[in-house]
């Protein structure tokens, strides 16, 4: 603006000058009927100027210019003067119509040169990336909010192809997307990815518009991406609260419904079992001993399961004592290293330090009976199954169900290279009854009875599974408190015992 005032300014003194130079050639010559056309050349340039009040003022000088050299010629009141102020006069006023045209004009220009600078600088403030191509698909803008998702600077982009941020799968449709574009026709607002310069995937929405010319050809195609991998975590995380909300709900609807069941057959059970022993006690006949027998044998059975599943409803009482985890990985190792077959190798990693909390010991025991038995059979071919105990700092995790406030837990952990399971058949391999083994081989409540004892003593089991990798149990219980007395009877000497093997 500065600059075409000074130009504007300069252009007025020039037609001025013009113009006195024109006066002084008219003094200097003999009389004429025409004003010389200096004066008049003086009026066009004025009109550059650009200002109509500005052009008036200087047809004014010219006009006193032109009637005082007509004057002193002695030509006042002549038709040569009239002639000349009417030129005057009338170039005056062509310059002035021209002047304003040109005011008009540089307004335009003016004004669409401060709205290219305002676009400018919202595209270069914008916190979205917004990348212009032209229609081969080489970037030829990149604004710095392109540069804070992607990581590549303006300097490194422009000129390189917009597959620079493309994953390979996706890069196969540009060609389709920029014939889309040459025909004038938008890619509408899509959920997609890209890549960073690191080479993190990035979920992004992206837009893209085609880019015409003055003449309104397509040259190009505008883009607006922006990221939204929070908002899709964020989205998956609450999905999967929804869904592990939704199975702990199941599998407590579950227990309760086992448990009920499980309550009144074990009293019928209880009954079945006073009068068999009475028929027992009665009978010397060695065929009916032998049925009754039998009959107990599978009534005692019955009664195991319905343990199992009242375990698993949280309705069998526990003997709460305070137990080491080290010492118990130690000595299920020791049971069952010899049974589990030579082509299974268990390994024990162990806590440098007693993890101590307050537990059923035999219940303890179940849990990693349990989950070794079936990493075994996890494991036809054989592999490795390896049992953790440590403490460790949990962190507030709204999607783990049941949810655990923040703090310090023992961590039991047991992880093998057996066939694995797909995500569907996980989802449901604590609900009693479900197996994945074949019949005749599985009642299903083996991990039921895991998950009842787990969550009874306050803490939560979770598994990772993939096919043909393995299978991971993780389980949290409470550390027993600093205040509770000291450790538990012999835990100490099983500790010794574990790291001196």
């Amino acid at each position: 603006m500065r600059e075409a005032h000074w130009r504007h300014a300069g252009v007025l003194a020039a037609a001025m000058l013009l113009i006195v130079a024109g006066g002084v050639v008219e003094l200097a010559t003999p009389p004429r009927a025409v004003m010389s056309g200096v004066v008049v050349l003086g009026l066009v340039l004025a009109a550059a100027s650009a200002r109509p009040l500005a052009v008036a003022a200087v047809g004014v000088f010219a006009a006193l210019v032109a009637w005082a050299t007509s004057s002193w010629q002695g030509l006042s009141g002549s038709v040569a003067q009239v002639t000349v102020l009417s030129v005057v006069a009338g170039t005056t006023l062509l310059s002035m119509a021209v002047a304003r045209r040109q005011q008009v004009l540089e307004g335009r220009g003016s004004g669409a040169a401060e709205n290219r600078s305002m676009l400018a600088a919202i595209v270069e403030s914008s916190e979205d990336a917004i990348i212009t191509t032209d229609l081969k698909g080489r970037i030829t803008t990149w604004n710095d909010g392109a540069t804070r998702l992607y990581g590549w600077t303006a300097q490194e982009a422009i000129g390189a192809n917009i597959t620079l941020v493309l994953p390979p799968e996706r890069a196969a449709g540009l060609a389709a997307a920029l014939a889309q574009l040459e025909e004038g026709r938008a890619v509408g607002l899509l959920e997609t990815q890209r890549i960073h310069k690191d080479g993190t995937v990035i979920d992004v929405t992206t837009s893209v518009s085609p880019v015409h010319d003055s003449d309104g050809t397509v040259v190009g195609g505008a883009g607006i991406e922006r990221d939204i991998t929070g908002r899709k975590r964020a989205e998956r995380e609450r999905r999967q609260i929804l869904e592990r909300s939704a199975r702990a709900e199941r599998l407590e609807s579950l227990g309760q419904l086992a448990g009920g069941i499980a309550h009144d057959f074990n009293n019928l059970l209880a009954i079945n079992l006073s009068y068999l022993e009475f028929a027992l006690e009665r009978t010397t006949d060695p065929e009916t001993i032998n049925d009754l027998g039998r009959a107990r044998a599978a009534t005692d059975r019955a009664r195991d399961l319905t343990r199992q599943l009242l375990l698993f409803a949280r309705k069998e009482p526990a003997n709460a004592e305070l137990i080491d985890l080290n010492s118990v990985i130690d000595e299920t190792r020791a049971l069952l290293q010899r049974s589990i077959g030579a082509h299974i190798e268990l390994v024990a990693h162990l806590a440098e330090e007693p993890v101590i909390i307050r537990a059923d010991r035999s219940r303890s025991e179940q849990i990693l009976l349990n989950l070794v038995i079936n990493a075994r059979d996890a494991m036809p071919d054989g592999g490795v199954i390896a049992m953790e105990a440590a403490p460790v700092d949990v962190a507030d995790e709204p999607a783990r169900q049941p949810s655990l406030p923040a703090g310090r837990y023992a961590r039991l952990r047991v992880a093998d290279t057996g066939t694995g399971m797909p995500p569907e058949v996980a989802a449901h391999i604590f609900e009693p009854f479900f197996t994945t083994k074949a019949k005749q081989h599985g009642t299903g409540l083996g991990l039921a009875t895991v998950y009842g004892i787990v969550t009874d003593a306050g803490g939560t089991i979770t598994v990772t599974s993939e096919p043909a990798v393995g299978t991971t149990f993780e389980i949290l219980l409470p550390l027993a408190p600093p205040d509770e007395p000291s450790s538990p009877s012999g835990a100490q000497t099983r500790h010794c015992q574990v790291r001196a093997s």
